[in-house]
């Protein structure tokens, strides 16, 4: 053992977790003194460190839905994929003492969306948060993920289990919120695979007067 490492243990033995780290509170990040080993076969093996125009599809829970209304936070179980994903991140979009990392939904933006009075717009974007954490509060979800490397953020798309007659299936949460009306479709024509079940969605939630259509 170095002797640097040997410091490190002296000094914060105490505080190393099951992962062999320990979280910092004066820099609010993880530390990892004697990592611990891993099975080679692990699901962990399957992440990589975010790079520019390439998708990941990761699993976790959502914890809580962001005050800007169209960002939510997800929570990794294990620590190491989550620190694989987190290393690229900026300290605004990741939180290591609870392994959650901020989703930025595309083509969304609720607050965006509506106009009014400041009264009105909080009012909003509290209906918003209120619509959204019934629906996804400590659900296991499972996150398309594109690294935006200028703002060191993830930007993507997110998918819940959700029973049918015809048994489950996936739903793409980011359409679901343009078809209740709880934001307008953001186009971004000639990057979104999607574009016409998104303006398909908006067109009905226009029609039937959902959510921001209503005012």
């Amino acid at each position: 053992m170095s002797l640097a490492i040997f410091i490190l243990l002296s000094g914060c033995k105490s505080k190393l977790d099951e992962d062999g780290g320990y979280y910092d509170e004066k820099t609010r990040s993880y530390k990892y003194v004697k990592p611990k080993r891993r099975d080679m076969s692990d699901a962990s093996q399957q992440i990589y460190a975010p790079r520019v125009g390439e998708v990941q599809t990761i699993g976790g829970t959502v914890t809580r839905i962001d005050e800007d209304v169209k960002s939510v936070w997800i929570k990794i179980e294990d620590r190491k994929p989550y620190m694989i994903l987190a290393s690229s991140l900026s300290g605004s979009n990741r939180d290591d003492k609870t392994k959650t990392l901020r989703l930025n939904l595309s083509y969304v933006s609720p607050a965006g969306s509506i106009a009014g009075s400041r009264r009105f717009r909080e009012q909003w974007k509290k209906y918003v948060i209120q619509t959204l954490s019934g629906e996804l509060q400590n659900r296991k979800i499972l996150a398309e993920l594109n690294f935006e490397e200028r703002s060191r953020r993830f930007i993507g798309t997110l998918y819940r289990s959700v029973k049918t007659k015809n048994g489950e299936r996936a739903q793409d949460v980011n359409l679901w919120m343009v078809q209740q009306g709880l934001s307008f479709y953001f186009i971004d024509r000639g990057k979104s695979p999607k574009d016409k079940d998104y303006l398909k969605a908006q067109q009905m939630a226009r029609k039937s007067k959902k959510g921001v259509w209503h005012y």
